[in-house]
């Protein structure tokens, strides 16, 4: 008789308080995903980045193919940052996908400009932000 197999190692713990909730509502999803992303080393790199730039154009959206993640998008006129906050990874929810140098290479889709940095170089919904941005 052979032996059992080993048990398969869980990548996501069993404990239900360890299960990370992905909030309903768009505005949610955004705030959720502005949390995350203030908790990251990636917050500190924009804060920098605006220390010496000025502050940025913010855009932080639901992705509607993709029900917990969320596109932030951080411009200034001559460097951009994209990224992706998976609402339900517990471990690296944070990811930079892209970077480029003109804001005309971003997808119109994710030049709504719906955040800012504050002062301490936190990305916060709605406060600040502008309609149009830098057009590149």
């Amino acid at each position: 008789q052979a032996p059992p197999p080993p048990p398969r190692p869980r990548s996501r713990p069993k404990d239900p308080r360890h299960v990370r909730a992905i909030p309903t509502t768009a505005e949610a999803k955004v705030d959720r995903a502005l949390e995350l992303f203030n908790g990251s080393d990636h917050q500190r790199t924009i804060a920098g980045l605006a220390r010496t730039l000025g502050t940025p154009h913010v855009s932080a959206l639901p992705d509607p193919g993709q029900g917990s993640q969320v596109s932030i998008v951080v411009a200034w006129e001559l460097s951009w940052y994209r990224y992706r906050v998976d609402l339900g990874d517990e471990g690296e929810p944070v990811e930079m996908l892209e970077k480029g140098e003109e804001v005309k290479q971003i997808d119109d889709s994710l030049r709504e400009w719906n955040a800012t940095v504050d002062a301490d170089g936190r990305l916060v919904a709605g406060e600040g932000a502008t309609e149009r941005g830098p057009e590149g």
